[in-house]
């Protein structure tokens, strides 16, 4: 197993660095070639394919179940592709065969990154398929909009002919971050919880790794709910000063990494578009005009409540993506004093559409009586305080960014003005290629979820509802 994982890393290490050009290459080519020139031919890999790819493998045999809730069989030959677009690639020990395959992985519960079959001979001269599921890290690439060998940042899933899970890597900025395995079994001894440290060479760099592993799930691109581990690293690199390019065992071009694509051998298509924020096409408020309003109740026997409205991309998970898109955090504001009272509810949002919204210039968006949440906190302050938050919200940074700075940010930071701390809302939203580690960020399904472990507390309200309307603007 070890020289066949050995062998499947070799071949990864070329995969990724294939440009679209080379996947159109010309079929009767590599047909008139193959045979003389290569150590695997094309005629040798369908003579294989035509004895081995229709038997069928019961799944109950996998590390998965079906998400309709019963087992499934697989078979080679149940998933298409177009022999003419096979591709011979030359590495050290010869070549392997590599094409695209139709559908895509579910990853984080949206539909993602692509598949290949690769053909390879193992280190007893058998020819054996690998099924290659690559997801690149879904910020990384709205955020580029291109994935390359330089820096890929995503994970590359390897299964054997018969879909079953034999392990992955995990990639940062170009280079292995961590590993990807079949989640251990009940008898067998768990890691999850065991931190180890690690150390290895890159081309360029020494890296000293503390790392874990972690369960997590996905659906495979045959629709298969799929359980592994992940073994996550906080990474310390120390720069050995070698020269540039891709590290962590890529090779070859810089060429095109990203996107879906099928039996058609298109190695590419465009980085999904970031998900709407509830609220986003609102017009944008003049903050400074609604905060005014409450000058008008004075502060002497004045009761205000700061309240912080979450609505769960899919409430009940952890998912940041669900039904109600990445879902939306906004902060009300109450002042009262006998009979008058005065609310404005308010969120912080990016001024713009497509993938400018990951980093744009902010706006601030009345979201008073139409933001249906799932979860809110409450809390009374002293007059203090509030101002303190009020003048926090009427004066909002300048730029949204969808990790660094976000709806969940600003009301998070608002509450500090007043020295409030809201509950955690930190969590998990991807790979950071750039410090080799799991990218953190506030977002509304962890403050959701904080908020839901809070259940039973007086100012804490789990039933939801709507938002309450705005006094609006005062001149």
């Amino acid at each position: 197993m070890k020289t066949k994982l050995i062998s499947m890393l070799l071949l990864l290490s070329m995969i990724i660095s294939c440009k679209k050009d080379q996947q159109s290459v010309n079929s009767k080519s590599a047909l008139q070639n193959s045979d003389s020139l290569q150590t695997l031919s094309l005629a040798q890999v369908k003579d294989w394919y035509g004895k081995n790819a229709s038997t069928p493998s019961n799944t109950n045999s996998l590390n998965a179940t079906s998400t309709a809730g019963s087992n499934k069989t697989f078979a080679l030959s149940s998933v298409p592709f177009a022999w003419e677009k096979a591709q011979s690639v030359n590495n050290t020990k010869g070549n392997y065969w590599l094409v695209y395959l139709d559908g895509q992985p579910k990853f984080k519960n949206v539909k993602q990154g692509y598949r290949k079959l690769a053909f390879i001979r193992d280190s007893t001269g058998k020819i054996q398929s690998r099924i290659l599921e690559i997801i690149p890290d879904a910020i990384y690439l709205q955020r580029k909009q291109k994935a390359t060998v330089a820096d890929f940042t995503g994970r590359v899933f390897i299964y054997d002919q018969n879909y079953k899970l034999i392990s992955g890597d995990v990639y940062g900025n170009g280079k292995l971050m961590g590993k990807i395995k079949p989640k251990l079994t009940s008898s067998a001894t768990t890691q999850t919880s065991t931190t180890q440290p690690s150390k290895f060479q890159t081309d360029e760099v020494s890296v000293q790794q503390d790392c874990q592993w972690n369960d997590s799930s996905y659906i495979d691109g045959d629709g298969v709910f799929t359980v592994y581990s992940e073994l996550d690293c906080t990474t310390t690199i120390y720069d050995d000063g070698g020269g540039s390019g891709g590290g962590g065992g890529y090779t070859g071009s810089t060429g095109d990494a990203g996107g879906g694509g099928g039996g058609t051998g298109s190695s590419s298509s465009p980085a999904s578009q970031p998900s709407n924020l509830p609220g986003e096409n609102k017009d944008a408020v003049n903050p400074k005009a609604l905060m005014k309003c409450f000058g008008n109740i004075t502060d002497p026997n004045a009761k205000m409540t700061v309240t912080v409205y979450v609505e769960e991309p899919w409430p009940g998970t952890s998912f940041d993506i669900g039904p109600n898109s990445v879902g939306h955090v906004a902060i009300g504001l109450t002042k009262s004093s006998g009979s008058t009272s005065i609310t404005q509810t308010v969120g912080f949002y990016p001024n713009a559409t497509g993938y400018a919204k990951l980093n744009a210039p902010s706006k601030i968006v009345d979201n008073g009586g139409d933001l249906n949440y799932n979860v809110s906190i409450s809390y009374s302050v002293s007059a203090t305080q509030f101002n303190q938050i009020t003048n926090y919200v009427a004066n909002p940074p300048g730029t949204y960014d969808l990790n660094t700075f976000n709806c969940t940010n600003f009301v998070s930071s608002a509450c500090q003005a007043g020295g409030i701390t809201i509950p955690d809302a930190m969590g998990v939203v991807g790979l950071n290629g750039a410090t080799m580690s799991l990218d953190k960020a506030m977002t509304p399904a962890h403050l959701g979820g904080s908020i839901e472990d809070m259940k039973g507390q007086s100012n804490v309200n789990t039933t939801g509802g709507y938002t309450p309307n705005s006094s609006g603007p005062c001149n």
